[in-house]
């Protein structure tokens, strides 16, 4: 089982990397850029949420989207901040899919998120090192990745979306997700028209009890700073008129980021986003259908001049990583020719080396992180 489990890590240290240069070939050219800087003279930290504000009100009109790359696990985010990641969303689909093994229907709890966030926010930690930026020269030597959560509906009435927006700052959250759907929810792409949602005015009363919840926390003195992403799936029951009307509302709340899922086409995210402040950060979300599905998706660069700061592909890496493992599981399930005893993934013995299909075991332990446990270990006699 532990040489399974091997591969199976192996093969997505390989897939999110190949994964970022589909969606973006230059996404990872300033990955080590921050190496190549000299040291500062002063260095000023910044927060998360601060350094996720800094990203959206840096871009400028014509720029490109943001990516931003859904995570389920530690490892992914990982992976994601060490190839270039501004920033990373952990995504209720993936939490659920890859910690319980289960759909997206309302059954991962508050708890459980949490905790999957906080081992997400220490991935990205470590692949960073530190969260600042040099304020000296104007330059980033090294920024944190800041982490966006789902939030869903916020696991029950005003008191429970107030202990969720506490407890996910405090796990180290940059922004987090509240959305309309009724309870249980499902995914909204899962779903389709048969979605559910809660009424115009139920839905403005979560926001602003998690805005609400949000103040809270930047007033405490050890508090986190947090951002609120107002989100509406509404469409594909109620029609676009209703969407855009309910972000309308949540923008005029104090949302900090809006966007409503499942728009049918690029005219209504224009439209949307005309409707909008011109100040008012906004996401554009897509899933790649797959299986031969027509369906049209929108590169970095296409979101941004729909004048979208946000490019989020929420689950894309967890469908590589399941496809990456189905075929592991074939390859090392089906026994070679004339060869009873060995898999498809060893041969006469010898394990294939091919860096297409698995990632080297140096390179493995270069990125959980192996080095840096060894020189610190190697310091103290214990």
């Amino acid at each position: 089982m532990k040489w399974i489990s091997f591969h199976l890590s192996s093969l997505l240290v390989q897939v999110v990397p190949l994964l970022i240069n589909i969606i973006d070939p230059s996404f990872s050219s300033h990955s080590h850029q921050a190496d190549a800087l000299s040291q500062p003279s002063y260095v000023h930290v910044v927060s998360p949420a601060q350094r996720l504000r800094q990203l959206f009100q840096e871009r400028k009109d014509g720029d490109a989207s943001i990516i931003l790359p859904g995570a389920h696990d530690a490892l992914s985010a990982k992976i994601f901040s060490q190839s270039g990641a501004k920033v990373i969303f952990l995504s209720g689909f993936g939490v659920s899919a890859s910690r319980l093994g289960q759909p997206d229907v309302g059954i991962i709890t508050q708890t459980e998120m949490e905790d999957a966030l906080r081992s997400v926010v220490h991935g990205v930690t470590a692949a960073k090192s530190m969260c600042a930026q040099i304020t000296s020269e104007g330059e980033c030597r090294e920024s944190c990745v800041p982490v966006i959560v789902d939030g869903d509906t916020g696991y029950g009435g005003a008191v429970n979306i107030r202990r969720m927006i506490h407890a996910f700052s405090s796990a180290g959250a940059a922004a987090i997700t509240i959305e309309d759907q009724v309870f249980p929810k499902k995914c909204t792409y899962a779903a389709g028209s048969g979605v559910r949602v809660v009424s115009r005015e139920e839905s403005l009363a979560r926001v602003k009890a998690a805005l609400e919840a949000r103040d809270e926390v930047r007033q405490k003195m050890n508090g986190n700073d947090v951002l609120i992403i107002a989100r509406t799936d509404c469409r594909a029951a109620l029609g676009l008129e209703e969407a855009i009307a309910r972000c309308k509302l949540f923008e005029k709340a104090g949302a900090d980021i809006v966007y409503a899922e499942n728009l049918q086409s690029r005219d209504e995210y224009k439209l949307l986003r005309q409707e909008l402040n011109e100040k008012t950060a906004t996401i554009l979300a897509q899933v790649e259908m797959g299986g031969g599905v027509e369906q049209t998706l929108y590169s970095s660069q296409q979101v941004g001049d729909m004048g979208y700061d946000f490019a989020l592909f929420g689950i894309t890496a967890l469908q590589a990583a399941v496809r990456a493992m189905q075929k592991s599981a074939e390859l090392m399930l089906k026994p070679s020719e004339g060869k009873d005893s060995s898999s498809g993934l060893i041969s006469g013995g010898n394990v294939d080396n091919d860096e297409n299909t698995l990632t080297s075991f140096s390179r493995l332990k270069e990125t959980i992180g192996f080095e840096s446990s060894e020189i610190f270990q190697s310091k103290y006699d214990l």
